[in-house]
């Protein structure tokens, strides 16, 4: 038993060496004690070494057990940090007393928010200083009432070290010393930008479906009057008024013909509409607009390049691609009141075909970025607030991906669109929708 203790049972450790040991030097007496029995000093002294190994034998049995649960602390340990550290939220530890410190930060911290662990180690106010200014009174409190941390996750924005602002949700525990102190507390930081981004794809979408029913059963009921109301207009003004009368029979035309504009761009974000999608060259349909395009260039002090290079042709409503790449051109002239240089592109790359249209304007406010495609917002005094959000009605048809790039430099926008092949294949891809019976794509 000895030797198994020694051979086999980790005897690098000094309860095993021990307990080996004494089971050794044990078994020894144990076989000669027949053969001593005769001899009364040597049976006393066996005696007295049997005596001593017994509870020698104990301490090491006992050393034995709490060198296992050493190591079964140590392994635990292990596997929880392995865990935390290659979780992708953020666990944390923030003592609060007796001094305002991070006790630990897991290394998603770094791809989270730009910082090392070590920068959050060296500064117990950093993460202060990276929430939102416009959040910073909901954090306070937050902060201020450690009593509602369980109810619900906060949710919040925070600035990254490359000035990106991102979306993430805390939970976190608090923990009580003796005396009723919130000492510490501990929390998982997620990143929830990816949601919120399409939490807002979501709510876009709803708008339009809104908009597109109401502009359904509305339009048509709207334009009746006002074609009534035109038509004497015109009829009136063809009677040679006072030229004072003419004038203004003149502006309240434009206003009807502007009004009936607006109810055309209503209508065209209807939710029934389908796409006549047809094999189109996208490059043909952007050179054929360029002369227009030039016009309203010219007359914004402006320029339009054209960078087009070889696409493959695409399943596109060519009336409707139209009418996106015009609203876009628009939007970006309008953008340069100054004058300066719109690049329309075309670019193949894999399976996608992009049509990107940039301007050198100064860029879109944080505050508009957010909501942009919202019906009816509109940083302009004669604007609609519809141009956009048609804009992201097209792509949805034509199952394309609207993308946004902006800065002081100007703003890019790109449109995304899946080549046949890519598009048929994803087509096949079926599911019934067991509550409408209807069938849905799998994109």
């Amino acid at each position: 038993m000895g030797s198994v203790f020694i051979r086999h049972l980790q005897a690098n450790r000094v309860g095993h060496c021990i307990v080996g040991c004494a089971f050794i030097l044990w078994g020894i007496i144990t076989i000669i004690r027949p053969c001593i029995v005769q001899v009364p000093t040597l049976l006393f002294w066996s005696n007295i070494i049997t005596g001593i190994l017994r509870p020698l034998i104990a301490a090491g049995m006992l050393a034995i057990y709490f060198e296992k649960a050493r190591l079964e602390l140590i392994h635990k340990e292990a596997q929880y940090r392995l865990l935390a550290e290659n979780a992708i939220d953020i666990i944390y530890r923030y003592k609060v007393l007796p001094r305002a410190r991070f006790e630990y930060v897991s290394p998603a911290v770094l791809s989270v928010t730009g910082y090392t662990p070590a920068e959050f180690y060296a500064n117990a106010k950093l993460i202060f200083k990276l929430i939102h200014p416009n959040d910073l009174s909901l954090f306070s409190c937050y902060i201020a009432n450690p009593f509602q941390r369980n109810d619900l996750p906060l949710t919040l924005r925070l600035i990254r070290k490359d000035g990106k602002v991102i979306w993430f949700e805390q939970k976190c525990v608090p923990v009580y010393d003796k005396s009723g102190n919130l000492e510490a507390v501990e929390g998982i930081i997620r990143d929830v930008t990816v949601r919120k981004e399409l939490e807002q794809v979501v709510s876009r979408v709803e708008c339009m479906n809104m908009v597109g029913e109401m502009a359904a059963n509305v339009a048509h009921e709207i334009r009746n009057p006002m074609t009534t109301v035109r038509g004497y207009l015109q009829m009136l003004e063809k009677k040679q008024p006072c030229p004072a009368c003419k004038e203004r029979f003149a502006i309240m035309i434009e206003e009807l013909d502007r009004a009936n504009t607006i109810i055309s761009e209503y209508l065209t974000l209807a939710k029934d509409k389908r796409a006549d999608l047809k094999n189109c060259s996208l490059n043909r349909i952007v050179t054929s607009l360029f002369p227009l395009m030039q016009a309203h260039a010219a007359a914004s002090n402006s320029h339009i390049e054209l960078e087009l290079t070889d696409v493959p042709e695409l399943f596109l409503d060519e009336n409707e691609i139209r009418q996106l790449i015009l609203n876009l051109v628009h939007n970006g002239l309008e953008a340069m009141p100054e004058g300066g240089n719109l690049t329309i592109g075309t670019l193949h790359n894999r399976d996608v075909v992009t049509l990107s249209i940039r301007d050198q304007g100064h860029g879109i406010p944080g505050d508009i970025r957010e909501k942009l495609g919202t019906p009816f917002l509109s940083t302009k005094d004669t604007g609609t607030g519809l141009g956009i959000p048609i804009c992201f009605r097209i792509a949805h048809r034509h199952h394309a991906v609207i993308g946004i790039d902006t800065g002081t430099n100007g703003t890019t926008f790109t449109i995304n669109f899946k080549l046949p092949g890519q598009f048929f294949r994803e087509a096949q891809t079926v599911v019934n929708d067991p509550t409408s019976g209807n069938q849905q794509l799998i994109p």
